[in-house]
């Protein structure tokens, strides 16, 4: 099925997308404000903040279990939303007031809820599809492996230690939860589409590779934007048989560690390298690197300066630590050192309006 083409509001919720620089410069602010902000409050009071966060996951996953959000297309008296989602209003209440100090959504004077932009992005019916994240993020095996986090733990595989396997060899065997994460993938592939569109030259590229690249959301947004070119997306079998058609798009079910399809101008690995470990994404690199031929490989991953400031980034990187076997976030000197190992330099670095950079390598 043919997708319209994605916006910058629908999938950020911003009316134009700003210039990685602009995005990165907003970014520290909001943290140095923060920070501004927590430091207003006395330590045990900034202590109890953060113990009491680990209750935000799971009321949103909650709220969003019931379908909240979808039933707040106008302001609703608290009662007439709890009859809808089928729950007790004063359970219901409790989690509404919690999302409410949080901007998830609005509760008035009168005791009704109000929608505002978070809640809208939460809806199954958003263009966005930031949803599934919610979804993905909030079930079993996920809030187990992180629950098991420890820099104590002689498990280098936590997902496997508390689940059975390692992460993708689970998700295969368990095809209804491999699809929220790939809905939750696609979300995140279409952000990075609109920022590599805006933020790379693409003139002289007419074929595009997506190594890793899901079920093809991430090209299909680009080849909507580049309506010169035609791509290429590579993943496992069970993940391209869900593929989005696109007449400018073919699937191809492979495995990036033994074979990459040759003869493209970029060869795309968007948060690919950051889930494995180095001697991993060594050799996935080197799979490319011998299909590119001389062709660009851009990598894009997250920021890892050395002051941590990005949430996103900061929290990215915890959950490799729980979903892989030494998946993380890395500095452009660590990728570029896994890339000479590869056979590939690294020639440029590029910040996204997505808080993400994109490495070119050659």
């Amino acid at each position: 099925m043919n997708q319209p083409t994605a916006s910058a509001r629908d999938i950020l919720g911003v009316p134009v997308l700003p210039p990685g620089n602009v995005s990165a410069s907003i970014t520290k602010v909001r943290a140095r404000l923060r920070r501004a902000v927590d430091g207003m409050a006395p330590p045990p009071v900034q202590i109890l903040e953060t113990l009491f966060g680990a209750l935000e996951h799971r009321v949103l996953v909650a709220l969003c279990e019931l379908e909240v959000p979808d039933h707040i297309r106008r302001p609703v008296p608290l009662g007439e939303l709890a009859g809808a989602v089928g729950a007790d209003p004063v359970r219901l209440e409790r989690l509404v007031r919690f999302a409410a100090a949080r901007g998830w959504l609005r509760l008035d004077r009168r005791g009704r809820v109000r929608a505002t932009g978070v809640t809208r992005f939460l809806r199954n019916d958003h263009p966005g599809g930031w949803r599934a994240w919610v979804d993905f993020a909030g079930a079993p095996e996920i809030t187990a492996a992180i629950a098991a986090l420890s820099p104590t733990s002689d498990q280098d595989d936590v997902f496997a230690h508390r689940n059975g396997a390692p992460f993708f060899a689970w998700m295969a065997d368990h095809p209804d939860r491999w699809a929220v994460f790939d809905q939750a993938m696609a979300a995140g592939a279409r952000m990075h589409a609109l920022a590599l569109a805006a933020a790379l030259d693409w003139t002289t590229t007419r074929r595009i590779c997506d190594v890793g690249g899901g079920t093809g959301d991430l090209l299909v947004t680009l080849l909507d934007l580049l309506p010169e070119a035609e791509g290429t997306v590579l993943d496992l079998p069970g993940v391209v048989a869900r593929a989005i058609e696109h007449p400018r798009l073919r699937s191809v079910a492979g495995d990036a560690f033994t074979s990459v399809p040759p003869g493209h101008d970029s060869y795309l690995l968007v948060n690919v390298v950051h889930d494995w470990s180095d001697a991993d994404a060594t050799r996935i690199l080197e799979q490319v690197a011998r299909a590119a031929a001389g062709a660009r490989i851009v990598v894009v991953e997250n920021d890892h300066p050395a002051a941590p400031y990005d949430r996103v980034a900061t929290g990215a990187d915890i959950l490799m630590g729980a979903l892989t076997n030494g998946g993380r976030e890395r500095t452009a000197e660590e990728l570029a050192a896994i890339a000479r190992e590869a056979g590939v330099t690294l020639v440029a670095s590029t910040r996204l309006a997505s808080g993400d950079w994109a490495h070119e390598l050659r």
